[in-house]
């Protein structure tokens, strides 16, 4: 089947861009959670950044000056061709379907199961904002709620708090599970606050828009209802 643009990832080649950023020989590459909060943030700013200046970031999250070196042409333009691919999946979900949209996060298995892992894509979303720091000042401090959880798990002074002050309470897992709930409907009061500004008649900010689908589409990170065991993204959720 040929691809476009518009033709979201497949589970296999979702598997396959994440191994070539981590396998590529870098220093500091984005990884694929990493890389869906850097693209949330894009998606969701105050102006549109092309592909041009974000994507060295992507290779070099720390200063953006390493790049890999690909054996040919045809191999550099497939991976180019599936960022893409996935940043404009992601758009596609934040504007039709904005109130099913789920972040991307990898899971841990702990003793009472399974921990969703926040700290990569907290971070990637950052490092998107910092792309244009004095565009999202004043939605930073109109919205600093919005931002708190990504701030907590997103920089090094949050790191930090969580480990002195959070991490030892005894409620600690409910308070992670808490702020990982909290991240989807932020990400949603943002990109419409944003929206509204970037385009007139766009929904009025801190109103969520409805899923444009009648029927309930199952989230990304859910386990796929055939019963595999894996995300629904990696699974059947990959053709749709």
């Amino acid at each position: 089947m040929k691809t476009t643009l518009d033709t979201p990832l497949s589970a296999q080649e979702l598997e396959a861009l994440d191994a070539f950023l981590l396998d590529a020989g870098l220093d500091a590459p984005m990884d694929i959670s990493m890389l869906d909060g850097f693209l949330c943030a894009l998606l969701s700013g105050p102006r549109m950044i092309m592909p041009s200046e974000w994507m060295p970031w992507v290779w070099d999250h720390e200063a953006a000056e390493q790049a890999p070196e690909f054996a040919n042409p045809k191999d550099a333009t497939r991976v180019a061709e599936m960022m893409l691919r996935f940043c404009n999946e992601i758009a596609d979900g934040l504007m039709s379907a904005p109130e099913e949209f789920e972040p991307l996060f990898p899971e841990s298995t702990a003793d009472t199961g399974s921990v969703p892992i926040i700290d990569d894509w907290c971070y990637g979303f950052l490092k998107g904002v910092a792309l244009d720091a004095g565009g999202w000042q004043p939605l930073l401090d109109a919205h600093p709620e919005w931002f708190a959880t990504i701030r907590l798990y997103g920089t090094e002074e949050g790191w930090k708090a969580l480990e002195e002050e959070i991490e030892p309470l005894p409620d600690a897992d409910q308070r992670h599970l808490a702020c990982v709930d909290s991240i989807a409907p932020a990400l949603r009061d943002i990109h419409a606050y944003s929206l509204a500004l970037r385009m007139p008649g766009a929904v009025a900010p801190n109103v969520r828009q409805q899923p444009l689908r009648s029927a309930p589409r199952q989230g990304r990170n859910e386990p796929c209802a055939c019963g595999s065991g894996r995300k629904y993204k990696l699974c059947h959720g990959a053709a749709v």
